[in-house]
């Protein structure tokens, strides 16, 4: 799977069965993952977090899982894509990329990725990356009008509406439920960005399942911290917010989401500490 594949490949389906997934009622799954460049150590590596690499033989055992999104920080250093993007290629999906601060800046990643907001569809379903590295964590400007063109146009069609960013863009410390996880990081991010006032409304609007999912979560193992910081689930309205980071080395994970004939969406959530994928459990409304 070459650069291009990676970014733009042709998504195919093969609904067999995995583990309890019935492949019969199954429309489509994905699945997420956020930071897999895993912990900042002084010097970095140049390559993906072990943990996560070390699924790769499961994840393409899932034949149903069509294309994987990561979800930002995929590298801590540009330089780092050679090697990553060859052990991408050990994947058998196409993987799309919505780009983190340390993913490069946006003239060079394009020119590897193509453009680090845009949009597909599969079986009904609306797929939109986001990229709010561009201006503060704000959606602003012509990524706004994108946005707002493809809900407009193509959201009143669909069934359910997953949309893929790296920064938690919703997150307030002041905002209850919405001040946990805290991201890993609040580089770049405005004072007051535009997600309550513009961005909600937006998918509230839709009157659509709207999922959003981000990535900045889970670099770091907080023993004494009260609350789980590399995973979160959350819903509000028809929104539903998902987190999901790895780095910490406790409760490192990724997400495969399924798509279910009667439109309805699950979640497995992959534990990469052990040799127990199950060992997180299952993903709950955590508040």
């Amino acid at each position: 799977m070459n650069i291009k594949q990676l970014a733009f490949g042709l998504l195919t389906i093969g609904l067999i069965s995995c583990n309890s997934t019935p492949k019969e009622k199954i429309k489509h799954s994905f699945f997420i993952a956020g930071h897999t460049y895993g912990k900042p150590a002084p010097r970095g590596e140049k390559e993906l977090f072990k943990p996560f690499k070390a699924k790769f033989d499961f994840i393409n055992e899932q034949q149903e899982i069509a294309f994987g999104v990561l979800l930002g920080d995929v590298v801590r250093y540009p330089n780092s894509w050679p090697n990553v993007i060859e052990e991408l290629e050990e994947l058998s999906m196409p993987i799309h990329i919505a780009r983190g601060n340390h993913d490069g800046k946006l003239e060079t990643f394009e020119k590897m990725f193509g453009p680090s907001y845009k949009k597909f569809s599969i079986k009904n379903d609306l797929f939109i990356i986001l990229d709010p590295n561009i201006d503060k964590w704000n959606i602003s400007g012509k990524q706004l009008d994108f946005l707002k063109k493809t809900l407009k146009e193509e959201g009143k069609e669909v069934t359910n509406i997953f949309v893929f960013m790296h920064q938690l863009i919703w997150y307030s410390k002041d905002i209850e439920n919405f001040n946990i996880p805290k991201p890993n990081s609040l580089q770049n991010k405005d004072v007051i960005t535009n997600y309550w006032e513009i961005l909600e409304p937006l998918f509230i609007q839709t009157k659509k399942p709207v999922y959003l999912m981000a990535g900045d979560v889970g670099a770091f193992y907080r023993p004494k911290s009260k609350n789980i910081i590399e995973y979160s689930l959350h819903k509000k309205e028809n929104i539903t917010y998902i987190t999901t980071g790895m780095g910490g080395g406790t409760r490192d994970n990724f997400i495969i989401l399924d798509i279910y004939k009667d439109n309805s969406v699950k979640y497995r959530l992959v534990h990469l500490n052990g040799e127990d994928i199950k060992g997180l459990g299952e993903l709950k409304l955590t508040h």
